[in-house]
């Protein structure tokens, strides 16, 4: 059973997200802010991250930075999911090996497509 780890900061969002996925057969576990996320994904080596950028404390962006500098997890795939996206931020998550983007609020049939193209591409990868 895949794992996803959902590193968001809205404990509402976290528990849609978890019911969702277990819901279609994912296993979730989730952190409320970078620190937490990080260590996790340490410990449990999950198969996707769920990661929001806006958060205190490590932000999304740091998140993915330390990410990209561990031998052991960058090559986890990462869905940013954000309401705040410029630009800027665009060509950053092109930069950083973001796997997908969800602009929140999003649809959760979105988030399900998104995940199982990412399932789907470790299988056949």
């Amino acid at each position: 059973m895949p794992k996803i780890l959902v590193i968001d900061n809205e404990e509402n969002l976290r528990k849609i997200l978890q019911v969702n996925l277990t819901a279609s057969g994912y296993e979730v576990i989730t952190a409320s802010n970078g620190e937490e996320g990080l260590a996790l994904m340490e410990r449990e080596k999950p198969d996707l991250v769920l990661l929001d950028i806006k958060m205190p404390g490590i932000s999304g962006w740091e998140v993915l930075n330390i990410l990209n500098s561990r031998p052991n997890l960058k090559d986890i795939p990462v869905i940013i999911m954000t309401a705040f996206l410029k630009s800027t931020e665009e060509a950053r998550m092109k930069t950083t090996g973001v796997t997908g983007f969800l602009a929140k609020p999003f649809d959760v049939q979105e988030l399900l497509d998104q995940v199982g193209k990412v399932h789907s591409n470790k299988k056949s990868g």
